[in-house]
């Protein structure tokens, strides 16, 4: 009876350990170039312009793989900010400019200020 008793105990523990929690494991990242994709992958907006980077939603390099993936492929692409170069505020302010009139023409009044893409202040 306390063979069959330990018996039975170690195959319920060898299948609790075989099955598990139930709750699928998290993938790990393998460097620091997926997290990146992981973060920034197609990320779910509604509006028709980027508040986060100052650009239409659907074609902003920064939000999506998709499109930055097209950017790429262009050649159109600042590795240095990883965003398209056409859209990098940073390298270039006066893009800021161009985007904001295409809101401008649309809503009458200025976009609001894409924080991640002010130029950096030096001290």
């Amino acid at each position: 009876m306390v063979k069959n008793l330990l018996l039975s105990s170690a195959f319920v523990l060898g299948l609790v350990l075989m099955v598990g929690c139930g709750k699928p494991a998290e993938p790990v990242a393998q460097n620091t170039t997926e997290k990146k994709v992981e973060k920034k992958d197609d990320t779910k907006h509604d509006g028709w312009w980027c508040d986060e980077h100052g650009v239409q939603e659907a074609d902003c390099s920064m939000c999506s793989s998709k499109v930055a993936k097209k950017f790429k492929e262009k050649g159109d692409w600042c590795k240095l900010h990883d965003r398209a170069q056409s859209q990098c505020f940073i390298c270039d302010p006066k893009l800021k400019d161009t985007f904001a009139a295409q809101y401008v023409a649309k809503y009458g009044k200025q976009p609001p200020e894409p924080e991640e893409n002010k130029p950096e202040v030096k001290n």
